[in-house]
């Protein structure tokens, strides 16, 4: 069956969004305000076939992660849509107003809502636009995409409980997929495990990992990875559980690692004037910037504001713990009484990293365990190696934001973008795609690869740019490693490799835009909450524009 006949057998819509997260809930938001301008009716409505298609059964954002009283780090005001129009129907102010509790969140004297207020309301506007007549397929997912001959592109998802497939096309597609858990090297080898649990599952994962333990009276052991926000709020949490389990034996106390790369966990720098890399006008700046090497040395000066770093706030709550621990050793070193014995303890490893991880069993894993984890640890400054058995172990790794590539790469949409294959390097649609000396690089990898996005994060829900690293093995670097180029212009959208095209000449190509995924060329806050709404507006506003 030719690409053309089996165009004529699937239904046709003006848009479908691949996943149906946070940003693409924002498009869905800045289309339903284009149906309500004045003078618009229904007939006249642009976009009325509006699709999304999501592989979660329901909304849900961060669901492992949301923490009692556990806080966002942004203003309630950086919502889906204040910035771009404080009037709109899907405002966390119209969410208090529609729930009852405007007046009560303005008593609270507070900017920033907790984690799980704010996950209501991107529920709550979820809902919102799917009852204003936006479609969204919860439970599917896509598998595939196809460029059919007559300008449109085939979706292709399939029903995760049935395992029935469905096509669908359109010309213009939305990716905005989301970030996959990533987990260190040596872990991800004997993933996955129900002893090695990412911090995006943490709190569905956490009170089986405890039910599954042997009922002694033996002390546990558990490594948290990373040094970010998510693992700092996982390691404080664990040890509230920890010291809710009945006292060890003999004295002893149950263990917390937490094991980092670092030589300390570092504050976020959330001051008035960094803070502002997130704003509407930081994104032009960013994408204006006449080359890749300036773009990487502003990703690297504002790492600090979100990536593998800690608010003050939770910082300050672990140093009162661990502060608490030095009084009780003082304590029974001068008097010889330990009071609060059956507390656990916390370890902090710094300059440590995981050389290797293995699942052991039996005696190797400690006194009615039936399975523990064995880490060989290497001191980065006195290399020294050691190997510990923990019960289980929490990883806050960060994730990787590649899944758009690999769909890409694998479609004919590959030829249509210029892509042979992945990974992908985005490029300013101004900026040439022609290979660069390899002299000029300042971010080639142990492989030679140069990597437009880095999943080394720890603060376990974004992803940072990868900061330029000298390397001196450029002759590893040849036309079959180096990423595919592709073009994107300021408004998200992706283009064919050829330069210069105009419009008029682009009408009869499908249209994709990319969503989450272009902090190499838009700036830091594309993977976060900031922009959601300004940038919602500019890519609705030229899918319209072109209706």
């Amino acid at each position: 069956m030719s690409t053309q006949s089996q165009s004529t057998s699937s239904p046709l819509y003006d848009v479908i969004g691949l996943g149906f997260g946070p940003a693409n809930v924002a498009i869905a938001g800045a289309i339903i305000e284009k149906w309500g301008q004045p003078g618009t009716t229904s007939s006249h409505a642009p976009l009325q076939q509006v699709l999304f298609i999501e592989k979660q059964p329901e909304f849900r954002w961060h669901p492992g992660m949301l923490l009692p009283n556990s806080r966002m780090q942004i203003s309630f005001l950086k919502d889906l849509a204040t910035l771009r129009s404080p009037e709109s129907p899907i405002t966390f102010l119209a969410y208090l107003h529609s729930q009852g509790r405007l007046l009560n969140f303005i008593n609270r004297g507070s900017f920033t809502p907790t984690r799980r207020e704010y996950s209501d309301y991107l529920a709550w506007v979820a809902d919102y636009v799917e009852k204003r007549g936006i479609q969204v397929r919860y439970g599917e997912e896509v598998v595939g995409v196809t460029r059919l001959d007559d300008g449109t592109v085939e979706v292709r998802s399939r029903n995760v409980a049935t395992g029935e497939e469905s096509s669908r096309r359109s010309k213009n597609i939305i990716l905005s997929p989301g970030g996959t858990p990533k987990l260190p090297p040596a872990l991800a080898v004997i993933a996955p495990h129900p002893r090695v649990i990412h911090s995006a599952h943490y709190l569905s994962a956490v009170d089986a990992f405890f039910a599954s333990l042997p009922q002694t009276s033996e002390p546990l052991r558990i490594a948290v990875i990373g040094a970010g926000q998510s693992s700092t709020e996982v390691l404080l949490d664990l040890y509230n559980r920890l010291n809710s389990l009945p006292a060890c034996s003999g004295g002893n106390k149950h263990e917390l690692d937490m094991i980092f790369r670092k030589g300390s966990l570092k504050p976020s720098d959330d001051t008035p004037f960094s803070n502002e890399i997130f704003d509407p006008d930081a994104t032009d700046m960013m994408f204006g910037l006449p080359s890749k090497r300036d773009r990487q040395a502003v990703l690297r000066e504002y790492n600090p504001t979100n990536y593998s770093v800690v608010n003050m706030r939770t910082i300050d709550n672990l140093y009162e713990v661990m502060y608490h621990q030095k009084l009780l050793d003082g304590m029974k070193a001068r008097t010889g009484r330990g009071e609060d014995s059956d507390r656990a303890r916390i370890t902090l490893h710094p300059y440590t990293s995981i050389f290797a991880g293995e699942i052991v069993s039996g005696d190797a894993a400690g006194p009615g365990a039936s399975e523990a984890v064995r880490l060989t640890l290497h001191g980065l400054h006195t290399h020294d190696v050691s190997q510990k058995t923990y019960s289980g172990v929490f990883c806050g790794t960060g994730y990787d934001r590649d899944s758009w590539m690999k769909l890409l790469a694998s479609s004919n949409l590959a030829d249509h973008l210029g892509v042979k294959s992945a990974p992908i390097e985005l490029v300013p649609e101004s900026e040439p795609t022609e290979p660069i000396p390899t002299s000029l690089f300042a971010d080639i990898d142990d492989a030679g690869v140069v990597s437009p996005v880095s999943s080394r994060s720890t603060d376990g829900f974004s992803t940072p740019p990868t900061p330029a690293t000298p390397q001196s093995q450029h002759s590893k670097l040849n036309v079959e490693t180096q990423p595919s180029k592709v073009r994107i212009t300021r408004n998200y959208r992706l283009l064919s490799p050829v330069a210069g095209k105009s419009d008029a000449e682009l009408a009869g190509e499908p249209r994709i835009f990319l969503q989450g995924c272009t902090q190499s060329t838009h700036g830091l806050s594309e993977s976060l909450l900031s922009i959601l709404g300004v940038r919602a507006g500019s890519v609705v506003d030229e899918l319209c524009g072109a209706q």
